[in-house]
């Protein structure tokens, strides 16, 4: 077998060498050709169209800019390295993978140039981050299907390993995570009040550091950890994540962890207890307390439901596909209306101290989200696009500056905030 991968260096390079890497781990490094190959002095068209001839399969990385410049560009199959490759490889009767990157869907016959139009054909793989793995799975089981490659399909025989054992390096981890929560928690304290704040005890302090932690990573990573469950599920049933139904799914699951697990984290504040709004009649029975643990995690599991099922759904033949599709969609429906009395009645049980500044709470819960954010797009893409693990220390010392600038800032909102809300 031989594999040609074809990218625009402009968007998509990184992207390439990741596949290539995925690729020849896989199947061999002889096996996968990629431009930078090029012996010098080689004419390289000569060179691209002898590698395609001899090729039995064309990898297409397609980025953003690839349709950018299809939309631009009038005289694109002229101008265009990539387009040209994908020209040749259909003239020459090759099977072509289109890998997706980007956000942009599979582009319709319309819009490509009459010398590629059979290139919308193609079945694509979706694997835009966070993704990306996952797509990378599904590409080298169709390839290692297409070229009889039982091997790389047979699942990889590994001595049985041991069983976990707690060593040094764990301990000292636990040790470190547990220093860390008191300090935060100290340190929320003393903004908090100054003089009673450095006399706390260190079990109030290591409580406030953990429930400061939890509430952060709650409402911070909660928003990326549903894209990513979705995306990936997605990529390897090969479906865009883009669209109405990928979306919602993210957005319920991300909303009911986020809901649920703010009710958990109010359930240890001493006093407080959720008031579902319409159901709770003004002294509630034990049947009561049950009724709400069951729409606590009836709606949660429907979430994550509805985002395994869907991808699997869409796989079925009609009429079955449609059936189910429109159970989903109903389902979907539900959860978000749970969702919106579920934070109707979080607000009417959550009432804020005196003592606690409005804008604070409002800034802590805001800033966040944004933590998702930085880990996507300043991590994970910058590691995809930029490879930042072999980057000097510059970037590794703005993405730490970052950090510690998120860290103080959430400190201090929490203080003033939700620290005392919780504080009563």
């Amino acid at each position: 077998m031989k594999l040609f991968i074809s990218y625009r260096r402009q968007d998509s390079i990184h992207a390439a060498h990741r596949v290539r890497m995925t690729l020849q781990a896989r199947f061999g490094d002889e096996a996968v050709f990629i431009d930078r190959e090029i012996p010098p002095g080689t004419r390289w068209d000569e060179h691209i169209e002898s590698m395609l001839q001899a090729s039995t399969g064309v990898v297409v990385i397609v980025g953003d800019e690839f349709m950018g410049l299809l939309r631009k560009s009038t005289d694109v199959e002229k101008s265009d390295p990539m387009v040209w490759e994908i020209a040749t490889a259909l003239r020459l009767n090759k099977r072509l993978y289109p890998v997706l990157v980007g956000r942009t869907d599979m582009p319709e016959p319309d819009h490509l140039p009459p010398t590629i139009r059979d290139f919308s054909r193609s079945q694509a793989v979706f694997a835009r981050e966070p993704a990306f793995d996952s797509g990378l799975a599904v590409l080298v089981r169709s390839l290692a299907t297409a070229h009889d490659r039982a091997d790389v399909l047979a699942p990889q025989v590994t001595a049985e390993a041991p069983l976990p054992v707690l060593g040094p390096r764990a301990l000292l981890a636990a040790a470190l995570v547990l220093a860390a929560a008191w300090l935060c928690g100290r340190l929320i304290l003393w903004l908090q009040s100054p003089a009673t704040g450095a006399a706390a005890p260190f079990e109030a302090a290591l409580w406030e550091g953990a429930r400061y932690g939890l509430a952060t990573a709650l409402w911070g990573l909660a928003p990326y950890t549903a894209y990513w469950l979705v995306a990936v599920l997605r990529a390897r049933a090969s479906l865009p994540m883009q669209g109405f139904v990928g979306t919602l799914s993210a957005v319920n699951l991300c909303v009911v962890m986020v809901f649920s697990g703010s009710f958990l984290l109010l359930s240890t504040v001493a006093g407080w207890r959720l008031t579902p709004l319409w159901v709770f009649p003004e002294r509630p029975t034990l049947g009561h307390y049950a009724l709400l643990a069951v729409l606590l995690l009836v709606p949660a599991v429907a979430a994550v439901f509805t985002a395994v099922q869907e991808p699997l759904a869409r796989k079925l033949e009609q009429p079955q596909r449609g059936r189910r599709m429109k159970a989903l969609h109903t389902v979907n429906g539900g959860v978000t209306f749970y969702e919106m009395w579920l934070a109707a009645s979080l607000a009417f049980s959550t009432q804020l101290s005196l003592g606690a500044d409005p804008i604070a709470v409002l800034g802590y819960f805001m800033l966040c989200p944004t933590l998702s954010l930085l880990y996507l797009f300043g991590w994970k893409y910058s590691h995809a696009g930029l490879d930042i693990q072999r980057r000097g220390w510059e970037l590794r010392f703005l993405c730490a500056l970052v950090a510690g600038l998120y860290l103080m800032c959430t400190l201090a909102l929490y203080a003033y905030g939700p620290g005392r809300v919780l504080a009563g």
